[in-house]
């Protein structure tokens, strides 16, 4: 099968397309034959940091989600049979085929494409774990989503507003999304551009701050989101794009006792990726079938143009999910 390979290079990782042997799906695995697999930002920084004068770095398989067939059931899994349309999340997933761990699927609703489905296992558990899981949202408390064309933050305006959140406001630096992001649920859109952004958060919940916030963006950002806090706000740091490093006023942590969380799978057992998979479609995946929540995908691109897919998503033009397709 044909899969790719992302190889060390003089000034970070270079894209490889390898002829490799079809794997076999071992105890609890099947093998899916894949039609659509769903880009991160993530990519881009491993790309980065993947270069030839680390002689501890090799060649490495890239993808992390899928949405295809199962072609084959290993050992001991139950609820799938051939044949059977799933999405789900799995390393190495930029491939013809891709092995996966059953408690990792999700079964696509009939009506819904390839593409579409292969928009929703990252970013949806990624939302749903950081404002359901870590933030614990409570039903009529307001929520920020900063970056909210990104893939991430269409997905979490829209768990937001389906878990029962009074108030969903989302920032973007391009105006001209606004009217896109309102459509998935936003009640406002905020430049965050503007110096007194903050303001126009403090305007509209009277005052009060913001009860949540799902930070995509990072360091930046960091100062002005203590200052938007309410008090026992949390702070959920999902995406550090924009910058690793903040600086905050120290006393604003401590007189609105507010929580700052930091979230990654980087650092996850397999077991608490699982768990975090199954939450969310335990939560969700009703509400797909059903056209409450819908994936949201900007654009596809042929399985052999993933560095277009790249260099498109560094325009940052997109809304929501961008997704290269198996021919």
């Amino acid at each position: 099968m044909k899969a790719l390979f992302t190889v060390p290079g003089p000034s970070g990782g270079i894209f490889e397309f390898r002829e490799i042997p079809t794997p076999s799906p071992g105890t609890g695995e099947v093998l899916v034959k894949v039609h659509a697999s769903g880009t991160n930002r993530g990519e881009l920084l491993a790309r980065r940091l993947l270069r030839s004068d680390n002689p501890a770095l090799h060649p490495m398989r890239s993808g992390g989600e899928f949405a295809g067939e199962i072609v084959s059931l290993g050992e001991g899994v139950k609820g799938f049979s051939a044949g059977q349309r799933v999405m789900g999340r799995a390393p190495g997933s930029y491939a013809e085929f891709a092995l996966a761990n059953q408690r990792a699927l999700m079964r696509i609703p009939n009506e819904m494409g390839w593409a579409e489905a292969a928009s929703i296992p990252n970013v949806f558990v990624t939302a749903h774990d950081a404002i359901v899981t870590n933030a614990q949202t409570k039903r009529g408390e307001s929520v920020l989503i900063t970056a909210g064309s990104s893939g991430v933050g269409t997905a979490a305006i829209q768990i937001a507003r389906y878990i029962g959140a009074n108030l969903v406001l989302a920032t973007s630096r391009s105006m001209s999304k606004r009217a896109a992001l309102k459509e998935l649920g936003a009640h406002e859109v905020i430049d965050p551009i503007k110096s007194k952004w903050v303001d126009e958060v403090m305007a509209a919940t009277g005052k009060r701050g913001i009860d949540v916030i799902i930070d995509n963006v990072g360091g930046p950002m960091l100062a002005d989101n203590i200052r938007a806090l309410a008090i026992k706000g949390r702070l959920v740091s999902v995406g550090r794009n924009a910058g690793q490093i903040g600086e905050c006023n120290l006393d604003e942590v401590a007189r609105k006792r507010v929580s700052i969380i930091g979230v990654t799978f980087r650092t996850r057992s397999l077991e608490e990726s699982l768990v975090c998979g199954e939450r969310c479609a335990a939560d969700l995946l009703d509400a797909f079938s059903g056209g409450t929540l819908k994936p949201v995908l900007d654009r596809t691109f042929p399985f052999d143009r993933i560095a277009d897919a790249h260099d498109y998503m560094l325009s940052d033009v997109q809304i929501g999910k961008i997704v290269v397709t198996m021919n």
